[in-house]
C-alpha cells in the first residue's frame, strides 16, 4: 500500500509542439512543451543555415517552467478545443514561404496536428490573398498560438524559436545602422 502523501505521477508526454520549416521542408525551429518532466520541460531547437543548407549551426534551449504555466498552456488549448480540432486551413496565396506545424495535445485522449502554409499571412496587416471565405480558420489558429507563444516568451523562450517566418541574419553593417 502506498503512503497517502505520495503524489500521483504524471507520465511524460508532449502537450504542444510548434515547428517552422522552409518551403523545402527543412526544419528551421522547433519548440516542444512537455508535461510530467521535473526539469527541462520546454525544449527548443533552431537551425541557423547561412547558405544552401550547408554548414548548419544548431542552437538549443532547454528551460523549466512551472506546472502553473504548463496548465495555462493546456487551458488555452482546452478553451479553444474547436480550433485544436481543425483538419484543414485556408491557403494564403504566397509564393514560396514557410510551413508552420502545430501539434496540440491538451489531454491524453486528444492530439491533433495542423499544418499551415505561411500562417503569418493571416495577420490583419498582411497584404496577401487567401483562398477561402471568412471567417478564416488560420486567424483562429494564429490567435491560439499567440497566447501560447506569449506564455513561453514570458518564461524565457527566445523569439527566434517561436518565429512564424525566418528572418535572415543581417550583415554586420546593417546591424550598426539600428
Amino acid at each position: 500500500m502506498l503512503p497517502q502523501n505520495t503524489k500521483e505521477s504524471v507520465k511524460e508526454r508532449r502537450i504542444f509542439r510548434y515547428t517552422l520549416a522552409d518551403a523545402w521542408e527543412y526544419t528551421i525551429s522547433q519548440v516542444d512543451v512537455l508535461e510530467g518532466v521535473e526539469k527541462g520541460n520546454v525544449r527548443c531547437l533552431y537551425f541557423n543555415t547561412p547558405g544552401m543548407h550547408a554548414d548548419t549551426n544548431v542552437d538549443s534551449l532547454i528551460i523549466t517552467i512551472s506546472q502553473n504555466y504548463i496548465d495555462m498552456i493546456k487551458n488555452a488549448m482546452l478553451s479553444h478545443l474547436d480550433v485544436c480540432r481543425y483538419k484543414e486551413i485556408e491557403f494564403p496565396m504566397v509564393l514560396d514561404g514557410f510551413i508552420n506545424t502545430f501539434e496540440f495535445a491538451p489531454k491524453e485522449s486528444f492530439s491533433n496536428i495542423i499544418t499551415v502554409f505561411n500562417i503569418f499571412a493571416f495577420r490583419d496587416a498582411a497584404n496577401v490573398g487567401i483562398v477561402g471565405n471568412p471567417p478564416y480558420k488560420g486567424k483562429e489558429v494564429l490567435k491560439l498560438y499567440d497566447d501560447i507563444s506569449k506564455i513561453l516568451s514570458d518564461n524565457g523562450v527566445d523569439q527566434k524559436y517561436l518565429s512564424l517566418d525566418y528572418q535572415l541574419p543581417r550583415r554586420p553593417e546593417e546591424r550598426l545602422k539600428k
